[in-house]
């Protein structure tokens, strides 16, 4: 089958040290499972099943997946997965081949046009099913496509149906009967006739690997590239079946916070800390741990406070989890959209790496990735309900002496530190680092380097010892899919001519001695720049007291600074231009405190990237309200109500007597 191109995922920070790479993605070989080699990394995209349940339809599908084009695609996200009730109710209707028969009034148009929109927008589309076989199947004895059986011909019927989890007439399938592996097949021909990429498999228990496996066979069979997930609450003790059957599987039950008016619950997430350390040795390309959707993007429906959200994300980033989306992408609140696209983190999660646990003390807990290139992605939390320290010390991790440390989620270089890092963090918080010991920095250009002449570029690296040769590549991917140069030299050096301006290139060197490679690590660098760098996406801007504006943007890869532009807006909707309070900004934030902010007035922003050709275009504005402003908007609006009831009053009244009067006289007059 075909093998699964991995998208770009970068962070876009430049930063003031210059040694910190732009998210560099190892290309680990998959070690895929039996029937396809797709999920090197673990997959990004939406899940309908959080946010629309069991009203799913053609026209939100559609809108999701219009949104997560818009939005999300740029950085990396791809499934738009449509998980349950899309079907007619299977205890009395079934296809003429005894399959679920997709609800005509929800889709109106079926599920290969539905595929097909989702295809166009440069998605994958994403399905779901559950074991067995529909007891309207069995009641109408519906024949199987193909074949002279029929589905009595194939039931197990001393076991019964099979419970799962939204109906519960489906009948077990005794797979030692004819027929029964040829009743999977043709559901299997049906989803890939819709087109679809991905193949959600609920229900799933111990008892079910016949089941499973049969699935296998038949999506084999289909010479689609499907990837598969498994679902759920799987139990660990059978993970090398689940590893050979499929591409994930769920670790736990539903995240969501069932029977609350929110998405998701704190006690939830939290559960999940133990599976991660838990199911870490399983995890790896071709098949990786599933910790469910991430709902923290629809505001105070979340259910979660802003910092647990972080670090809700920042457990499935560590984990290298399944990263899928569970919010209702068409109600996004700002504060959400910047966790799922800050490209940071997502490259924490595209690493190809889960997470071990360091330690667990109380509330406190770090986990780490180890990467090929020496350096480390360390996740810190506090799960408590009580500030704490949470430190993490270098002779922990195996490093020898100082090392460089910066903010993941803030885009900071925090310096150089000889021992470990500690963070102090409140309730439910947690902080997300970028590690590179100082004795890994052996390479020239240094990783993450801009501007390098494309005409060429001499690579240099630590000599090894062992080696005698070295192996080098260049590719303009991560996953070394596109190589542009691919070389043995003797010598710690390579020079690499002919290259393209404005691009972002990937290097990679090995040592070999005689049949054995052995990989010294991957970096990058970016060539000269010839265009402006791309407009800013989104600013945040977070309004506290009058004294300052904290504001946050999503780092543009091509830019080497920033500038801050900022307009006013009073209560009657009048605004000034917008002009630049700040420029020459090194990293993607900054907090305006440069004079005291006005009460009853709307701060809003914009922000440029600039390099040495130009400066982009702004981005879309991020507004700060004073609440003073709210609320004295609130009052007006109070005002301007109360004086219309009260000339409302008036009228009536003056009408009133005017109609008394009206009707004395015509007394008199009778």
């Amino acid at each position: 089958m075909l093998k699964k191109i991995i998208p770009t995922i970068v962070s876009c920070s430049i930063v003031l040290t210059g040694i910190f790479s732009v998210s560099t993605l190892a290309p680990i070989e998959a070690t895929a499972s039996s029937y396809n080699e797709l999920a090197e990394r673990p997959f990004m995209g939406w899940s309908s099943w959080s946010s629309i349940r069991k009203k799913p339809t053609e026209e939100n599908i559609k809108a999701a997946a219009d949104v997560l084009a818009l939005k999300f695609k740029s950085h990396g996200y791809q499934y738009v997965n449509l998980d349950d009730y899309y079907m007619l109710d299977w205890r009395t209707t079934v296809d003429d081949y005894g399959r679920w028969a997709v609800d005509p009034k929800k889709f109106p148009n079926g599920m290969k046009a539905l595929g097909d929109y989702i295809h166009n927008k440069g998605l994958k589309f994403g399905h779901y099913v559950t074991l067995g076989i529909p007891k309207a199947a069995v009641d109408r004895n519906t024949p199987i496509e193909g074949t002279p059986y029929h589905a009595k011909d194939i039931v197990d019927f001393s076991k019964g149906q099979k419970k799962n989890f939204n109906y519960d007439e489906m009948y077990a399938i005794d797979f030692s009967k004819p027929g029964a592996q040829e009743f999977i097949d043709s559901w299997a021909r049906l989803f890939e006739s819709y087109g679809i990429d991905y193949l959600k498999i609920d229900g799933v228990r111990n008892q079910d690997i016949a089941d499973v496996k049969a699935w296998a066979k038949a999506l084999e069979k289909t010479g689609r590239p499907i990837h598969v997930e498994l679902s759920n609450n799987l139990d660990i003790k059978h993970i090398s079946t689940w590893k050979q059957l499929s591409n994930g599987w769920r670790t736990d039950h539903d995240v969501e916070a069932y029977g609350t008016p929110y998405l998701a619950s704190w006690k939830k997430v939290t559960r999940r800390f133990d599976d991660v350390a838990e199911w870490q040795p399983h995890a790896g390309p071709g098949g990786w741990n599933d910790l469910d959707s991430l709902n923290v993007a629809n505001g105070s429906k979340d259910g979660l406070t802003k910092e647990e959200k972080i670090s809700y994300v920042s457990l499935w980033a560590i984990a290298a989890s399944q990263f899928v989306i569970g919010n209702d992408l068409t109600k996004l609140d700002d504060f959400g959209l910047s966790l799922l696209t800050n490209d940071a983190i997502l490259g924490v999660n595209q690493s190809g790496v889960a997470g071990k646990r360091l330690y667990k003390k109380g509330d406190t807990q770090v986990f780490y990735q180890s990467l090929p290139d020496g350096s480390y992605n360390i996740a810190l939390f506090n799960t408590g309900a009580d500030t704490h320290n949470v430190s993490v010390k270098w002779e922990d991790l195996g490093i020898e002496g100082s090392a460089f440390v910066r903010d993941l989620w803030s885009h900071q270089d925090l310096g150089r530190t000889e021992e470990g890092f500690t963070a102090k963090l409140s309730t439910h918080a947690s902080r997300m680092i970028k590690v590179i010991p100082a004795s890994a920095l052996t390479v020239s250009p240094e990783s993450g380097a801009t501007g390098l002449n494309p005409s060429k570029v001499t690579l240099n690296w630590k000599a090894s010892s062992e080696s005698y040769s070295y192996h080098v590549q260049v590719a303009t991917d991560p996953s070394f899919n596109k190589i542009v140069v691919d070389s043995t030299v003797s010598r710690p050096t390579a020079e690499v001519k002919n290259l393209d301006k404005d691009t972002l290139y990937y290097w990679k060197v090995s040592t070999l001695s005689g049949e054995t490679e052995k990989q010294i690590g991957i970096y990058s660098f970016y060539t000269e720049l010839t265009k402006v760098p791309n407009k800013v996406e989104w600013v945040l801007a977070d309004r506290k007291n009058n004294d300052s504006v904290s504001l946050r943007w999503n780092p543009t890869l091509e830019a080497e600074s920033y500038t801050v532009y900022r307009k006013e807006v009073n209560i009657l909707g009048l605004s000034s231009d917008y002009t630049p309070i700040a420029t020459d900004i090194l990293d993607p934030n900054y907090i305006d405190n440069s004079a005291k902010l006005k009460s009853g007035v709307t701060y809003s922003y914009k922000v440029t990237a600039a390099n040495k050709i130009g400066e982009s275009k702004m981005s879309i504005e991020g507004y700060s309200d004073d609440q003073s402003s709210v609320k004295m908007t609130a009052l007006l609006i109070v005002s301007f109500t109360l004086g219309a009831v009260a000339i409302i009053f008036i009228i009536a009244r003056f009408k009133s007597k005017s109609t008394k009067k009206a009707e004395f006289a015509n007394k008199r007059a009778s």
